[in-house]
């Protein structure tokens, strides 16, 4: 080895535990505040743009180094709230439990935009797109992790499995907030596994269900679920699998959601999380599909949130399809005149026939986005619009970009933070076909 590479190799981050001062530049992939350093660059977990830290090495990889915040010592982003919440240093259920929801909007316009970085005028789109945030204390669906031993109901540590408190969570609702203590009692005296406990909430009922969890049995044993005379505070509590099939306990096994119309979510299935935004949300849906008779086929239809907003605006002709069994029930008790799939998206396109270019597609997909196999057959069936919500911008701007190249026109786009105090933002477009 030369002296010059020898000199090159040395030029590395200080020792792991050694802190160091630098300056964050903007926000990159995971909300993580960018910055360079010893010739290394920096991803910084609490850092924000502008800002001169104190940050202490966690780990590294080739010259990539991943550090915390110890303390900011001059230049703090106006978004920084004066207190951070009180579990941000042991808990990992939000990434950004230091920036200020209300005020902190433009930070996830610029996550977003950065996400999109390989699609510039996407990306240029993005950074260009009004925001809707929320306020805090927003989840009606959360799942919490049981730890027996400790005793612990709670959020896993970051970049751990151990159980965490959390007494005074900012992004639990007020109720589950306040039932916490009720429900690690009832759980340390009924349940002696490691488990996952989800609460669902909506109108007046609050249910629960135990299901299998990291480090767990497979399943839940029935001993292990709480009588309804210990759990004054629920309307139920059953069981579900790891596939999220519900095994029936006591008392209700959904919950209602009071919209313009009335939605039934079975526990264990999916439904947007934010009880601040969802009514505002199926409104502005709504408006987005708009009135018309051309057909409506929700690709990722869940208990048939989205579809029901087209339902709303007086569009009858409704196609859901949804895999999962429970949801896709409630989505035909909730929308009985529709015609609902149990199955993918890609399967329920690979066996239509006829389906009407005159049609608005609604894509909802997970946070992966799209399969290739379900963008190419969206693209061969070429619906006329296409409603798309995606809750990653860089899987988003993807399957964007890919119908943009065949031909579909960006007509609208804004962006949501369906998530207060975590980097995830929510990206709503419309795409009309060329």
């Amino acid at each position: 080895m030369t002296d010059s590479r020898r000199a090159r190799k040395s030029k590395t981050v200080a020792a792991p535990d050694v802190p160091i001062d630098l300056r964050a530049t903007k926000l990159v992939g995971g909300g993580r505040a960018l910055a360079y350093a010893d010739g290394s660059t920096w991803m910084i977990r609490g850092g924000l743009p502008g800002e001169w830290l104190r940050v202490k090495p966690n780990r590294r990889r080739a010259r990539i180094v991943e550090a915390d915040v110890l303390e900011v010592l001059a230049d703090e982003h106006p978004a920084r709230l004066e207190r951070s919440c009180p579990h941000a240093d042991r808990c990992g259920g939000c990434d950004w439990p230091q920036v200020d929801p209300l005020a902190g909007a433009d930070l996830k316009v610029s996550v977003a935009a950065e996400a999109a970085a390989r699609f510039p005028e996407i990306a240029a789109r993005l950074r260009a797109a009004p925001i809707t945030d929320s306020p805090p204390a927003y989840r009606l669906r959360s799942r919490l992790h049981w730890d027996p031993r400790a005793g612990v109901l709670g959020f896993y540590g970051n970049r751990t499995w151990q159980v965490n408190p959390i007494p005074h969570c900012r992004i639990v609702s007020p109720f589950l907030a306040e039932a916490l203590s009720d429900l690690t009692e009832i759980l340390t005296e009924f349940c002696p596994a490691p488990t996952d406990l989800e609460i669902l909430e909506g109108g007046d009922s609050a249910i629960a269900a135990i299901r299998p969890a990291r480090g767990g049995p497979r399943s839940i044993d029935r001993r292990w679920l709480p009588p309804a005379s210990r759990c004054g505070l629920l309307d139920g509590f059953h069981r579900l699998t790891g596939s999220s099939e519900i095994i029936p306990g006591w008392g209700l096994d959904h919950v209602c959601i009071d919209l313009p119309v009335r939605l039934e979510v079975p526990i264990g299935s999916f439904f947007q999380g934010n009880l601040h935004l969802v009514p505002w949300l199926f409104e502005r849906v709504a408006t987005l599909i708009g009135a018309g008779d051309e057909p409506v086929v929700d690709l990722h239809g869940g208990v048939g949130f989205l579809a029901a907003a087209a339902h709303w605006m007086g569009r009858d002709d409704l196609t859901v399809v949804e895999p999962h069994e429970p949801a896709a029930a409630a989505a035909q008790r909730n929308l009985p005149d529709a015609r609902v799939s149990t199955s993918t998206a890609e399967a329920f396109l690979e066996r239509a026939r006829d389906l009407p270019e005159q049609a608005v597609a609604i894509i909802d997909p997970p946070r992966s986005g799209m399969t290739s196999e379900l963008r190419r057959r969206i693209t061969g069936w070429r619906p006329h619009r296409v409603v798309m919500l995606g809750c990653d911008p860089a899987t988003w701007s993807r399957d964007a970009a890919n119908l943009i190249e065949r031909g579909y026109v960006l007509d609208h786009l804004e962006l949501i933070d369906l998530f207060p105090f975590t980097h995830h933002v929510e990206v709503l477009a419309v795409l009309e076909a060329g």
